[in-house]
């Protein structure tokens, strides 16, 4: 078993830990940066259509902020929470693509009148809706194997 700290080590945002085990890829969290970046998070050491599973511990920002754009890079794997994380991350996860396109729409205005490259959102509603449509609920207390290959790692 591998085990790589992503991000939230040496700052509380951008929780995210990458682990390998039997060949399989798992992110536990993947969640954005929020607030002063002194410490700037790891890269995921492989391609986000390599991640097998997403491990999701809840729904704040900065656990589940970044699941549209692994779903945005090619992740179309399962995303594992409890069903209230599922119903927050419904929500959430459109807000956050909005506030992402309103900005690009408002900051594009900007460059365009002064001739500058245009402003690319980190990702889109349909990347919000695509990583939504990837969780899957566990009631809290429910006990569920991930695959048969990761019976006793978790």
């Amino acid at each position: 078993m591998k085990i790589q700290f992503i991000g939230a080590a040496h700052e509380v945002t951008g929780s995210c830990t990458y682990l390998e085990i039997n060949n399989f890829r798992i992110l536990v969290d993947f969640g954005m940066e929020q607030g002063r970046d002194v410490y700037e998070n790891a890269q995921i050491p492989c391609a986000p259509a390599k991640i097998d599973y997403v491990l999701l511990t809840h729904a704040h920002i900065d656990h589940s902020g970044l699941l549209p754009l692994l779903y945005a890079g090619g992740f179309h794997g399962e995303i594992h929470t409890t069903d209230t994380t599922v119903s927050l991350c419904s929500i959430m996860l459109r807000d956050s693509a909005h506030i992402q396109e309103f900005e690009a729409s408002w900051r594009n205005r900007k460059a365009e009148r002064k001739g500058e490259e245009p402003y690319v959102p980190l990702y889109t509603m349909e990347d919000a809706v695509g990583a939504i449509s990837q969780l899957r609920p566990h009631s809290y207390e429910e006990k569920f194997q991930l695959c048969q290959l990761l019976r006793g790692f978790l």
